[in-house]
């Protein structure tokens, strides 16, 4: 692949037509941008302007948001910074190199994460850091390929398929029309086999934290014996913020086999703390997050970091799919790794995943310069004050078994919702409620994390976002108390909780 030149800008996969008319440094350019690069879940409506998780790539300062489980509008503070970068790039006089551009951009995550060794890929969404891990990974071993994945039904929906080297939708974020569920090109299915671990039983309780780990062990230990290689799954926080496998299984059955039993971390929530990720980092783990959950950059942000020595062996001896240039461009690689690989990208850039990521960078920015003890208290006084706020609400509760130490350090309640038998409302009915949440009717329009199955329950995510604990912070750096700083927070949530009162009471036909 021809290095990029200096002091030009490359023409993307899905360029913008040179004939749109558009000022591409104006708001209304931003916001189109933001909005390429990604599949069909970040094309706005139309006439709404919205996403299909109802979300916008403009500000949205009237709107109240506790739906960072999920997705959230992108702020002001990263809607200004995209505008920023994007006119430094098309500035004619004074171009910015592309390829330095994103190289900024992977340093900016490096530093605030404390892993300047670790390379790092940029990747549309988790679930395609998902396939890039596995791609490494089928790349590098010569053996066929277990992927072990913890918790599918606490993940992204497309996980399940890209962890088997499946196209999980019909279109990539790169543009391509592809064949959803067939195997990517140069994983032959028979090559790849999927074991997955559930941390619920079948009535949706948690599983013992030791019989989770017993079960990774004895899987790892079986497809050793059948002369697999294995990648495992480390789950640092569900979609309902539940821990699953310990840190100290990972590194056992990593220490079974260096070099065939791999580890990659799933942060893509970004709920558990930097310096866990650091130490994941240190210990040969993969790390994949993203910068539209907790960060609360705009979907489909993310990244996945490689530690020191898979990099080398990538860059040695690497043979990665061929497939997955359908979902890769080269600028979303570092040159140190991409020079040195003979893998053929089919896409130069994906400029508006940079730009997702230059507006959630200017929250990780700042969070990561908050010391961590103050970052859980923060988060512990959010979880509290959701709590104090649920029996008032009569058809919502937190379920005993969603109870439990790992809530405060997420800074998400998952709220058990009721139909007005006392029976647990359905799936359905739950997905209505979120909707019925943005609607214009009964108070501010205000977003709540998708529904999520729970054996015979379903329940609705509130989250508190790194910008919560950025605010909290500036206004107990300014002297004021715990308390004081979360005005502005518990406003929010008296108008959330009051809102989704009204929802939930309203008239059947309304």
């Amino acid at each position: 692949m021809p290095a990029t030149q200096r002091g030009t800008l490359p023409v993307p996969a899905n360029p913008v037509p040179e004939t749109d008319g558009l000022d591409r440094r104006s708001p209304a350019s931003v916001s189109f941008l933001l909005g390429t690069g990604g599949d069909r879940r970040i094309w706005p409506d139309a006439i709404t302007r919205r996403n299909r998780y109802g979300t916008r790539a403009t500000p949205a300062d009237d709107e109240i948001s506790f739906s960072s489980t999920t997705a959230s509008n992108i702020s002001r503070e990263g809607f200004q910074a995209a505008g920023v970068e994007l006119a430094r790039l098309m500035d004619i006089a004074s171009p910015y190199p592309v390829d330095q551009w994103f190289a900024d951009i992977r340093d900016r995550i490096a530093g605030n994460l404390g892993c300047a060794g670790a390379q790092i890929v940029l990747a549309a969404s988790g679930t395609d850091a998902e396939l890039l891990a596995l791609c490494m990974v089928a790349g590098v071993s010569r053996r066929p390929l277990t992927n072990v994945l913890v918790a599918p039904d606490e993940t992204g929906n497309g996980v399940p398929r890209a962890a088997a080297g499946r196209h999980y939708s019909d279109l990539t974020a790169l543009g391509s029309a592809v064949e959803a569920g067939a195997p990517l090109e140069g994983l032959p299915p028979d090559r790849i086999e999927v074991r997955t671990i559930a941390i619920r039983n079948e009535t949706g309780e948690p599983r013992h934290q030791h019989e989770i780990d017993a079960e990774i062990i004895a899987t790892v230990e079986l497809e050793l014996k059948r002369d697999r290689d294995v990648l495992l799954h480390v789950l640092d926080a569900s979609k309902t913020g539940l821990p699953a496998v310990t840190r100290q299984a990972a590194r056992h059955v990593a220490a079974l086999a260096p070099g065939r039993v791999r580890v990659i971390v799933d942060a893509c929530q970004f709920r558990g703390s930097i310096s866990r990720l650091r130490q994941d980092l240190a210990d040969g783990f993969m790390v994949a997050l993203t910068g539209s959950k907790f960060i609360a950059g705009p979907p489909f942000s993310g990244a996945l970091l490689i530690p020191p020595a898979l990099a080398e062996e990538l860059a040695a001896r690497s043979d990665i799919p061929a497939g997955l240039a359908e979902y890769t461009a080269a600028q979303d690689w570092p040159a140190a790794l991409r020079q040195r690989m003979s893998f053929a990208f089919k896409s130069e850039l994906n400029l508006g995943l940079g730009l997702r990521w230059v507006a959630a960078l200017a929250h990780l920015d700042r969070y990561a310069g908050i010391d961590e003890p103050r970052q859980s208290l923060v988060k512990e006084e959010f979880v509290r004050l959701v709590r104090s706020r649920i029996d008032a609400v009569k058809g919502i509760s937190l379920h005993q078994h969603d109870e439990g130490d790992h809530l405060g350090s997420r800074a998400m309640v998952p709220l058990t919702v009721t139909n007005r038998t006392g029976a647990f409302a359905p799936f359905e009915e739950c997905q209505a409620i979120q909707l019925s949440m943005r609607g214009l009717n009964g108070g501010p329009i205000c977003h709540v994390g998708q529904a999520v199955r729970l054996g015979s329950r379903t329940v609705l995510r509130v989250a508190a976002s790194a910008p919560d604990v950025i605010g909290v912070s500036l206004g107990m750096s300014a002297g004021q108390p715990l308390q004081q700083a979360f005005a502005p927070i518990e406003s929010r949530l008296d108008a959330f909780f009051q809102k989704l009162s009204a929802v939930l009471h309203r008239p059947r036909d309304a």
